[in-house]
């Protein structure tokens, strides 16, 4: 089993991009805070909490590897239950979660493509 503290260690050593994409989750995922008046925005700040949890929990077990991205999976119905909540929103806040229901949707996307490769050479023979 691997410390989580190592995870950042070796965000740093993958390409430049990855790191920035991860740290840009991270700070649009903790902009919630500037929303804390609102239950959406205490909503999301929880489910980034537990996703993170369980990346960390994957990265312990597995490394940086691709199944990293099932830490994601916490987003799926978050994302769908934002899609519904948007148009409600106001001002800045309705601007907020525009961002972040895209940011998640790419790294969904991401995280499927990552996932896929992981388990299509694992079973391979």
């Amino acid at each position: 089993m691997r410390s989580p503290l190592r995870f950042f260690i070796e965000l740093t050593e993958q390409p430049l991009w990855v790191s920035l994409w991860v740290l840009f989750l991270m700070l649009v995922n903790m902009a919630s805070l500037a929303f804390w008046q609102e239950a959406l925005a205490r909503l999301i700040l929880m489910n980034f909490l537990a996703s993170a949890m369980l990346m960390m929990g994957l990265y312990a077990r597995f490394g940086f590897a691709k199944i990293l991205g099932l830490g994601h999976l916490p987003w799926v119905p978050l994302l769908a239950y934002l899609m519904i909540q948007i148009p409600a929103a106001e001002a800045s806040f309705k601007h907020y979660l525009q961002v972040l229901s895209v940011s998640m949707a790419l790294s969904l996307v991401l995280d499927t493509i990552d996932v896929w490769t992981y388990f299509s050479k694992r079973t391979r023979i």
